[in-house]
């Protein structure tokens, strides 16, 4: 369901614009303006966007940074809402697969570092395409686990994935996570602390 890519998008913009620029995120040293940029980044110029991993290309991320910070905060959020025409994720199939899960995530790291929020409740479309994205997480998170991992989203199945053994990521019984679907993506992506599921 590419359009939930869509939909979630000009959700987080929405939620962004009502937070104001210099609002915290789940990020760590994020303002919602910094993940804004960070975003933009990632589509308007990704060799620039590769310095998060690679030193070598840390002064080209910092360099477009520079020119985004003065723009104004309307207008990034603009870019962000409405991606250039050439980008991957125009492509039909790759939209959903590049970003479902990164609007999803970074939106909720917008809302969860408010003081109070309340979890969402998404459509069952909405849901299964989220549910999609969770078995695409899991590969990466399994690789640096110590057994096996299994997601378990309640109306929507289950999935396990990783080693039969280990130590002590899940140990030798390996490790379950139960929960809402946005609620596991989270979790997979990093945010255990804000994530509102049963992991046993």
């Amino acid at each position: 369901m590419s359009n939930l890519a869509r939909t979630e998008r000009l959700r987080l913009v929405d939620t962004a614009n009502r937070a104001g620029e210099d609002a915290p995120t789940l990020c760590e040293g994020w303002t919602t303006r910094d993940l804004a940029t960070h975003l933009v980044i990632r589509e308007r110029h990704p060799v620039a966007a590769l310095g998060i991993f690679m030193p070598k290309l840390e002064g080209k991320r910092e360099e477009q940074e520079r020119v985004y910070a003065a723009m104004p905060y309307s207008s990034l959020l603009g870019l962000v809402a409405s991606p250039p025409r050439w980008t991957p994720g125009r492509w039909p199939g790759v939209e959903s697969v590049m970003n479902t899960a990164e609007y999803i995530v970074h939106h909720e790291d917008i809302r969860r570092a408010e003081i109070e929020w309340i979890p969402r409740r998404l459509s069952l479309p909405e849901n299964r395409a989220v549910w999609t994205a969770c078995r695409t997480a899991l590969l990466p998170f399994a690789a640096k686990a110590e057994g096996r991992v299994t997601i378990v989203g309640p109306g929507f199945g289950q999935h396990s994935t990783g080693r039969k053994s280990g130590g002590s990521k899940g140990g030798a019984q390996g490790l379950t996570i139960t929960g809402e679907p946005v609620e596991i993506l989270l979790y997979l992506m990093g945010r255990e602390d804000h994530a509102l599921v049963d992991v046993k």
